[in-house]
C-alpha cells in the first residue's frame, strides 16, 4: 500500500493551524474568510435544507456530457485531419479562431440558438473543451516518429489500418489529455451555469454571492475542487489498469 504524502500532510497541518490561529485573532472578518465552524455548518445546511447534492449531481451531468461529447467528436475528427491534408487545411482555421474566443462572449448566441435550458449549458461546457482536446490529440499524433509510419508502409496498410494504427499509437497520450480536458471543462461550469441555471455548484455559489454568503461560496468553491481531486485521483489509478505495457516499458528503461 502506498503510504501517504508526508509533505502534503505537514503542509495541510500548517495551513489549518494558521486558519484556526486566524480567526481566533479576528484579524480577518468572517466576511472575507469564515471560521472552520461556519464552514462545517454551511456544509450541513445546504445538504439538509438546500438539497445540495442535487446541485453536485446537475454540476457533474453537464460536466461528463459534455466532455464525453467532446471526446467522441474529437478523437476521430483529430484522426481524420492527420490522415487527409484537405481536411486538415479546411478545419484548422475554423478549429485556431474559435479555440481563441472566450466562452462568457458565446453566452448570449448560445442563448439564441438553444435557449435557457441544460442543453445551453451543455454547448458552452463542450466548447470550452473540444478545440484544446483536438488540438492535444493532432500535436501528439503529428508527434509520431516517421518510421512507424514507414512500417505501415511496408506491411501495405489501407488508410483504415493507418488510422487505427495512428489511434492505437497515441492512445495513452489521448488519456493523459483526456484528464487534463475534463478539468478545464470543470473550470468552465460556473460560466455555463450563470445560463439561467436553477440548480449546479455554480449556480449556489452566485446565489450565495448574491447574499453575502461566504461560508457557501467556499463550500461550493470546496466542492468542485475536491470532485476534480477525486477524478484525477481516478484517471491516475486506472492508467496502469489500461495501459500495463507503458508500465512494463518504463520498467525496462
Amino acid at each position: 500500500m502506498k503510504k501517504l504524502n508526508p509533505y502534503f500532510l505537514t503542509s495541510l497541518i500548517i495551513l489549518l493551524a494558521l486558519w484556526f490561529l486566524i480567526k481566533e485573532t479576528g484579524a480577518i472578518s468572517d466576511l472575507f474568510l469564515p471560521s472552520p465552524k461556519q464552514i462545517i455548518e454551511a456544509f450541513s445546511n445546504l445538504f439538509s435544507e438546500h438539497n445540495f447534492s442535487q446541485d453536485i449531481f446537475a454540476s457533474i451531468f453537464r460536466v461528463f456530457v459534455a466532455f464525453l461529447l467532446s471526446a467522441f467528436i474529437a478523437i476521430p475528427l483529430a484522426v481524420i485531419m492527420c490522415s487527409y491534408k484537405a481536411v486538415r487545411q479546411t478545419l484548422s482555421p475554423y478549429i485556431d479562431f474559435i479555440r481563441y474566443l472566450p466562452v462568457p462572449a458565446l453566452i448570449p448566441l448560445t442563448i439564441l440558438f438553444f435557449g435557457i435550458d441544460e442543453t445551453a449549458k451543455i454547448v458552452l461546457l463542450f466548447i470550452g473543451t473540444f478545440f484544446q482536446l483536438i488540438l492535444l490529440i493532432i500535436d501528439d499524433i503529428q508527434e509520431i516518429p516517421s518510421e512507424y509510419y514507414d512500417l505501415t508502409y511496408s506491411l501495405k496498410f489501407s488508410k483504415a489500418q493507418e488510422m487505427k494504427f495512428s489511434f492505437m499509437s497515441v492512445l495513452p497520450q489521448i488519456y493523459d489529455n483526456s484528464r487534463i480536458t475534463l478539468g478545464w471543462c470543470w473550470t468552465y461550469v460556473i460560466i455555463a451555469e450563470l445560463v439561467a441555471s436553477q440548480n449546479g455548484i455554480g449556480h449556489m455559489i452566485k446565489e450565495a454571492q448574491r447574499f453575502s454568503n461566504t461560508p457557501n461560496v467556499y463550500v461550493g468553491i470546496f466542492t468542485m475542487g475536491m470532485i476534480g481531486f477525486l477524478t484525477d485521483f481516478a484517471f491516475k489509478k486506472c492508467y496502469p489498469l489500461f495501459f500495463k505495457y507503458k508500465q512494463k516499458t518504463q520498467i525496462l528503461k
